[in-house]
């Protein structure tokens, strides 16, 4: 089996260093680049153009590109036969996504959006603590992360992007917010440029309303100067409460090896949880690559990367113009 990863300049050498089991092929077009690429992974074959990998006996492609390209060139492998990975968002409009996720039933092909934040061990114990009711009926979810963006690139782009900071980096949070809160009534929000170099919006505060009654507090910002080590998760019930420890949080995003959990340690009632840890860009892909073999449910669905989708543009119609 090969998985192909488009896109290595970035995000895509996380993926390169997390796939394992099969064998990796690359599309690069800059001979230097690919050099570079073959000499730090373990590189089975290398394709200069987009083409030449659907057109390759590979079995999945792996697209780490911006976010205006995903729904054309994941249909041009769905049509190929190629199951596919993506990195998020699933795409900029709800059309783009449900067509993607139609196409690749239609198909017959696995689909999956990368969404790591899902398979957080932290996240997946303090929503099993929620579950069980060991911190009675909660009443609030307060999820945030900030910091500064002053990079240029694609990524500051707003049509490239489709909107900001949000429908990026914010829809990890946006996916951990609901995969603890659970289905949403209403969102209240606002989000604001606040002084990045990002085009689109780059601060977002929202309020949920969970239709369990619970109210979640979301704040996301890459407009924050000098921020404070806060905790990233924190949820309040009416017998006690979890929250994050940021000290234990590993700060190394976007190198290779990169963090490779979302969250710290979790503590609650004010006793740090033993959580066994593991690399979550590992889990998604190992989940992925044994769902193709033996012809199972991706673990992270797309409707779920559709639900992210669309919580965001819930969102930006309220205050993006």
């Amino acid at each position: 089996m090969e998985i192909v990863v488009v896109g290595c300049r970035g995000f895509g050498r996380v993926h390169l260093r997390s796939i394992r089991g099969v064998d990796i092929g690359i599309v690069e077009r800059d001979p230097k680049i690919r050099k570079e690429i073959e000499d730090k992974f373990n590189v089975a074959h290398s394709y200069e153009t987009y083409e030449q990998a659907l057109e390759s006996g590979a079995d999945i492609i792996d697209l780490a590109v911006p976010h205006n390209l995903h729904r054309d060139m994941a249909i041009a492998a769905m049509k190929r036969g190629k199951h596919v990975t993506l990195e998020k968002p699933i795409s900029t409009s709800l059309e783009e996504s449900r067509e993607m996720i139609d196409f690749s039933r239609k198909a017959g092909v696995k689909f999956m959006v990368l969404e790591q934040y899902y398979f957080d061990p932290s996240v997946q114990e303090a929503k099993r603590v929620i579950e069980s009711g060991k911190i009675g009926k909660v009443h609030t979810i307060i999820v945030r992360d900030q910091r500064m963006y002053e990079k240029e690139g694609w990524r500051a782009v707003k049509n490239t992007m489709g909107g900001g900071a949000l429908i990026d980096g914010g829809i990890h949070y946006v996916d951990t917010m609901l995969n603890l809160g659970g289905p949403y009534h209403t969102v209240t929000a606002r989000s604001v440029h606040g002084g990045s170099s990002l085009q689109g919006e780059d601060n977002t505060v929202a309020m949920f309303t969970f239709r369990n009654g619970a109210t979640g507090i979301l704040y996301y910002s890459w407009a924050y100067r000098n921020p404070p080590l806060i905790p990233g998760l924190e949820i309040i019930g009416s017998d006690g409460s979890i929250y994050e420890d940021p000290a234990t949080r590993s700060h190394e995003d976007f190198k290779v090896p990169s963090r490779t959990t979302a969250f710290g340690d979790l503590v609650m009632n004010g006793k740090r949880m033993g959580i066994p840890k593991y690399d979550v860009f590992q889990r998604e892909f190992d989940s992925f690559i044994e769902a193709v073999k033996k012809d199972t449910d991706v673990p992270f669905s797309p409707e779920l990367a559709n639900r992210d989708l669309s919580a965001v543009l819930d969102i930006y119609r309220q205050t993006v113009p």
